[in-house]
């Protein structure tokens, strides 16, 4: 470098967005020389961009041995980078065989920018349905079956998702109640056999005293 000679200083950035929140400043050692404007500032560019800032000196004596550097700074505001708005819900598996008495979940889980909100439409008797994303009975009935809506929103718009829900009779208890039925059949008809046998036990041997009574009373005569 030459003492009265001028030169041009460049920083190069890469991959920007937005450009018009994006701040480059030159230096010359730990002094600000200046902060040239994009190009593209005006155009407000969404998508990620490339540019090469310059700024120029004049040379001096004073500048033997000093670093000349650029620092690019992009400003997203306080509470940092921010992910684009997005709604996105998973599809459940359709449909939802459940057997009569075992509890219900339901998920009805997003991923959103912001946070979405949710509300949920039932096709029964329940008339407080869950807020949240989790829609839960703790023992499901016939009444329960059918069709589940859940509604997700945010800025980004609104989706909803059904859960078509079939609930299945209890077998296991059908069975406990079939053999309840038959062992209680079977003490009925073994108490009244019982029954039975003992009256006619007893009808037999009134009449076997009846005909010994006669007989002695004839040989007396």
């Amino acid at each position: 470098m030459s003492e009265g000679q001028q030169y041009t200083l460049q920083c190069e950035v890469r991959d920007v967005a937005p450009v018009k929140n994006l701040t480059v400043t030159f230096y010359r050692g730990q002094t600000a020389l200046g902060e040239p404007k994009s190009s593209k500032r005006e155009k407000d560019e969404p998508k990620p961009v490339s540019e090469v800032f310059t700024w120029n000196i004049t040379s001096t004596k004073e500048d033997d041995g000093v670093q000349f550097w650029c620092e690019a700074k992009l400003e997203l505001g306080a509470e940092g980078p921010q992910p684009p708005p997005v709604l996105e819900v998973s599809i459940p598996p359709d449909p939802i065989i459940i057997r009569e008495e075992n509890p219900l979940t339901l998920n009805c889980s997003s991923v959103g920018n912001p946070p979405p909100s949710y509300t949920w439409t039932p096709p029964s008797r329940i008339t407080s349905p869950s807020n949240g994303s989790v829609f839960f009975i703790n023992s499901i009935t016939r009444e329960d079956e059918g069709s589940y809506t859940c509604y997700v929103s945010n800025e980004k718009g609104s989706i909803s998702v059904q859960f078509d829900v079939t609930v299945q009779a209890n077998h296991l208890a059908l069975i406990i109640g079939l053999v309840v039925a038959v062992v209680l059949l079977a003490v009925i008809v073994g108490v009244a056999v019982f029954i039975s046998y003992h009256r006619y036990y007893k009808e037999g041997a009134y009449n076997l005293w009846d005909r010994s009574s006669d007989q002695r009373k004839g040989l007396e005569v």
